[in-house]
């Protein structure tokens, strides 16, 4: 029950449209966004404009390539704690290697332009 209850309050932030979408969907989503919004302020404070069309190509490729790794390898239970708590083991330990293989992915497509 506990777990029903995290994953109501997980998706409170989707958006009406999105709410007949499937679960994978909506996590997908939600990690998208939240990675963008993480790595846009991250940019800002370094004085890079992630509005760049180069730059928010790759910030793209490398949040939608998380957002399909959390959703790919982590079941429902381990989503919701990840969502909490992305350093909470064992989703953390899980997630990193797919990470890795996303920013390297992400930066080829920097150095391609």
């Amino acid at each position: 029950m506990r777990g029903a209850l995290a994953l109501v309050l997980l998706l409170a932030g989707a958006t009406a449209a999105s709410a007949g979408d499937p679960l994978e969907k909506q996590f997908f989503d939600y990690f998208t966004q939240r990675c963008q919004a993480a790595m846009e302020a991250e940019w800002k404070a370094a004085n890079l404009d992630p509005a760049n069309p180069e730059a928010h190509e790759v910030m793209t490729k490398y949040c939608t390539c998380t957002s399909q790794a959390v959703v790919s390898f982590l079941n429902a239970e381990e989503i919701i704690a990840f969502a909490t708590n992305p350093e909470q083991e064992p989703a953390a330990s899980k997630m990193r290697p797919h990470f890795i293989e996303c920013q390297e992915r992400a930066r080829k497509k920097a150095e391609q332009g």
